[in-house]
């Protein structure tokens, strides 16, 4: 009888074996997860090698950092209403810290941890048809001159925001497209099927009569897409197939420090 043992338990000590190897996702040495109270908006927030201080975000917000998405827009996340700015909006403050500098990317990695230990986040990743901006060429063709320029130097802005015209040099369409984000209310995906760098001139604020109001924000898609018409190109409200991130499970009151 005693054979007969031998290798369930010799089967049992490996299993505890590879589940004792399992490394632990990534955390913050030290962490603080408050919901504040009497807060109506956010305030900004640090990030360094050493950890992370976000003094009043939007639950919706601290995700789509961790998750390496548009931390202003909530497009890419399906949730409760408290997790955004707005009516009974819950606002946290985080603050959390390494042993040692990690790079950006272990950084969202621990938040990622942090937020599922103390709100009990569960979320999954699923298609879903959403409208879009999409970003496409015109029926005459794209009037864009190819750049000798180094490849997506940074834009150079002649006034405050967008109340003068924006100077694109060596620009791709990669590069445009991050830039209009953050001034819409909706993803812009790119179909225009254009590669390498760009140099040209938007003048977005010549067309502040096409600025849509939208509760949240103010979104100028309009006002590129007029600006956008001498290069050729069009920005248009359509419905695309978009991975979004599903919130399944959260909570309110963060677990205790």
């Amino acid at each position: 009888m005693m054979t007969l043992y031998r290798p369930v338990a010799g089967i049992f000590a490996m299993a505890c074996m590879a589940f004792a190897q399992t490394p632990a996702p990534p955390a913050f040495d030290v962490a603080s997860v408050k919901a504040l109270v009497g807060e109506t908006h956010g305030a900004a927030f640090d990030i360094t090698p050493n950890g992370v201080n976000f003094r009043s975000s939007a639950l919706g917000f601290l995700i789509r950092w961790a998750y390496g998405m548009h931390q202003y827009q909530n497009y890419e996340t399906v949730g409760l209403t408290w997790m955004e700015p707005g009516l009974g909006c819950v606002w946290f403050s985080v603050v959390a810290k390494t042993d040692r500098p990690v790079p950006v990317d272990q950084l969202k990695l621990m938040l990622r941890t942090l937020l599922t230990e103390r709100l009990k986040l569960s979320l999954h990743r699923e298609t879903r048809d959403i409208m879009v901006y999409v970003l496409s060429v015109g029926k005459d063709g794209p009037k864009l001159h190819e750049s000798d320029t180094e490849l997506d130097a940074e834009p150079n802005q002649r006034g405050n925001a967008f109340s003068e015209p924006l100077d694109f040099t060596g620009t791709s369409i990669k590069r445009l497209t991050e830039t209009m984000s953050q001034f819409v209310t909706h993803l812009i995906v790119d179909e225009t099927g254009l590669q390498g760098g760009y140099d040209f001139t938007l003048n977005v604020f010549k067309y502040q009569d096409y600025f849509v109001p939208d509760g949240r924000a103010v979104d100028m898609g309009p006002a590129f897409n007029k600006a956008m018409e001498p290069l050729g190109l069009k920005l248009e409200l359509k419905r695309r197939p978009v991975e979004v991130l599903v919130i399944d499970h959260v909570e309110k009151a963060p677990v205790e420090n």
